[in-house]
């Protein structure tokens, strides 16, 4: 998948995201409205224990319109996300398409100019033959022929290896730092003060900045390979390496990275960005969608 089909993939993710956010958002607006006509009958009624019907049913709807505003503000905030991250990778993939078209000109331009290779044949002074320009003598007639040195072959020189960006290892790092150190705080410290339904609630928020760092040190572990491999793209690379796995660490590493290897860029934080947007997204839809009916 190209770096354009990336960003539609965000695109195509984000909308039934928005929609369910306004959905909820229409819902949270009409609970409120619930609400505030069961507290106004229960304001205007001259029986006590009917006013505290109205009391109790206030309460409940007021549980009800809570959680479709939590619903809301966690469907459109990752509705937003992914559309943000579809802007970043659309923009940043038609910079970086211009930047290879301008590379592509100007070696096309290096080539043309450069003077062909001089041919390492010349023909023989008495019989015409073809020789090589170092032969001391024609080998078909024996005509005297002066040598001409060739150049050493030049010694290869190995390119130095890639440098890691150290700046964004680190950030990577304190990524997945504060991601697995929130979930270990949510399921020890708090773990006794949050409901089922707040722990599953609240993962997309631990579990995005740690797959993020996580997937940001991947890519940048396989953006230094690709001087070797040649291969184009960092997505490419962990497919290779995943290749050479046994059957169980395939199926692992495909379980794991699937959405990485969607991905289609040679830029460490792309790959990083996008695929842990779409494992944010799919939980979010899940936790929203599919949870409430197990």
């Amino acid at each position: 998948m190209s770096r354009r089909a990336s960003g539609i993939v965000l695109f195509v993710l984000s909308f039934p995201l928005l929609m369910l956010g306004i959905t909820a958002w229409k819902e949270a607006a009409r609970e409120a409205d619930v609400r505030a006509w069961q507290l106004q009958q229960a304001a205007e009624s001259p029986d006590p224990a009917e006013a505290e019907r109205f009391i109790s049913y206030a309460e409940s709807t007021l549980w009800r319109q809570e959680d479709a505003e939590h619903s809301r503000n966690l469907l459109l905030a990752a509705a937003t996300a992914g559309v943000l991250g579809g802007i970043v990778v659309l923009v940043t993939g038609g910079r970086r398409r211009d930047t290879d078209l301008v590379r592509a000109a100007s070696a096309d331009t290096v080539r043309a100019a450069a003077p062909p290779p001089a041919s390492p044949f010349t023909n023989c002074a008495a019989c015409r033959r073809q020789i090589s320009v170092a032969a001391v003598a024609c080998p078909q007639c024996g005509h005297p022929n002066e040598p001409v040195p060739t150049a050493p072959a030049a010694a290869r020189v190995a390119a130095p290896p890639a440098r890691i960006n150290k700046a964004q290892r680190a950030f990577y790092a304190v990524l997945i730092t504060l991601g697995l150190g929130s979930a270990v705080v949510i399921y020890t410290v708090l773990f006794d003060d949050l409901s089922e339904t707040d722990l599953v609630r609240i993962s997309p928020f631990w579990l995005f900045p740690a797959v993020f760092g996580y997937y940001g040190l991947v890519a940048q572990r396989m953006e230094a390979k690709l001087q070797d491999t040649h291969l184009d793209t960092v997505s490419d690379q962990l497919l290779e390496v995943i290749k050479g796995s046994g059957f169980l660490g395939q199926m692992f590493a495909f379980l794991i990275h699937a959405p990485f290897l969607l991905v289609k860029s040679n830029r460490p934080w792309v790959t990083a960005l996008v695929g842990s947007l779409i494992w944010a997204m799919a939980l979010t839809a899940f936790f929203e969608l599919v949870f409430p009916t197990l």
